[in-house]
This record gives structure tokens, C-alpha cells and sequence, in this order.
């Protein structure tokens, strides 16, 4: 076979030809290929970013469900407004169960937080220290939230084991203005 000019202007232009689809078309398309796989890449990194992100959500729902259940306890243990003289009654009457006297029961000024009332009673009363101890004990076992703020123990000399005690007891309560805008 004979190589003349004809046939290396075809191979010239064959090469042309590879060179030009090279340029024109492999280049482009490989470059679209990196950008797509760049973009793949981001959007594998992203749904990895989230996925680490709300992992935790279902942990999230639970421990929310799980303190409005401590919320719901709590206001539970919240009397109304208008029982608030029976409880402050019961307290008498653990007293005088215990063979105390109730000298003094003065209430206080009533100091309203968010969901919750706190009504301070400050009260004097004498006798024996283990019925005081005994009222104490009851004090803390009443199915209300009571809390003593303030305490002071004095020793009557004349007789042995009599003291006086002056105290300033917070029995929470939930207001009457919380309940009507709960309905």
C-alpha cells in the first residue's frame, strides 16, 4: 500500500478530528462529571451533618414528655387558692395533735411566680421538742408542697425539754387566675 499525500491529509485529519472532540466534547463532559461528583460529595456530607444533628431528637421528645409528666406532678401537689385555709387548718391541727400551742399564726403577703403562689405563714408555737419534732416530721410527709423558710428554737429553762419555736412556713399554691386562663 502506498502512503501519498491523500492519506496524510485523512490521518492529519482523523487526528484533527480526536483532537477537536478531545477539546469539545471529552473536556466538557469530564468537567460536568468532577462538578457533579463535587456536588454528590456536598450533598453527602450535608445529609451526614444532618443526620448527626437529629439523632438526638427523638432523645429530645422523650425528655420534654417526660418533664411535662414532673411539671404535671408538681401542679398536683398545688392546692387551689381557696384551699389554702384548709391546709393552713390541717397544719393547725397537727399541731395541737403534738401537744404544741399555737401561740401566734400570722399570714404574710402572698408572692406570685408563673405557674405558682407562695403564701408565708409565720407562726409561734410551745411545748414538748418531740412533739415539735413529731409536727415537723408530719409537716414534711402532707401531700402538698410546704417548705419552712425560717426557724428558730428557743429553750424554756424552767422545764426540761419545753422550748418555743418561731417559724415561717410557705405553703405553694396554684392562683385562681392561673386556673381560669388554663379552661
Amino acid at each position: 500500500m502506498r502512503f501519498g499525500i491523500r492519506e496524510l491529509i485523512f490521518v492529519l485529519a482523523m487526528i484533527g478530528l480526536l483532537a477537536c472532540s478531545y477539546f469539545l466534547v471529552f473536556q466538557k463532559a469530564d468537567q460536568k462529571r468532577q462538578a457533579l461528583r463535587l456536588d454528590l460529595e456536598n450533598k453527602q456530607r450535608s445529609l451526614a451533618n444532618l443526620r448527626q444533628a437529629t439523632a438526638g431528637i427523638e432523645d429530645i421528645g422523650r425528655k420534654i414528655d417526660e418533664l411535662q409528666k414532673a411539671i404535671e406532678f408538681f401542679e398536683s401537689k398545688l392546692p387551689q387558692e381557696k384551699e389554702v385555709d384548709k391546709i393552713l387548718k390541717e397544719v393547725w391541727q397537727m399541731a395541737e395533735a403534738n401537744s404544741l400551742q399555737t401561740k401566734t399564726v400570722r399570714t404574710m403577703k402572698s408572692e406570685r411566680a408563673a405557674g405558682y403562689s407562695e403564701q408565708p405563714i409565720q407562726m409561734s408555737l410551745a411545748g414538748d421538742f418531740n412533739g415539735f419534732y413529731s409536727f415537723l416530721l408530719q409537716l414534711e410527709k402532707l401531700p402538698r408542697i410546704t417548705r419552712v423558710t425560717n426557724m428558730a428554737l428557743q429553750k424554756i429553762d424552767q422545764r426540761e425539754g419545753e422550748m418555743t419555736a418561731n417559724l415561717t412556713l410557705s405553703i405553694f399554691f396554684e392562683p385562681d387566675s392561673a386556673v381560669t386562663s388554663i379552661q
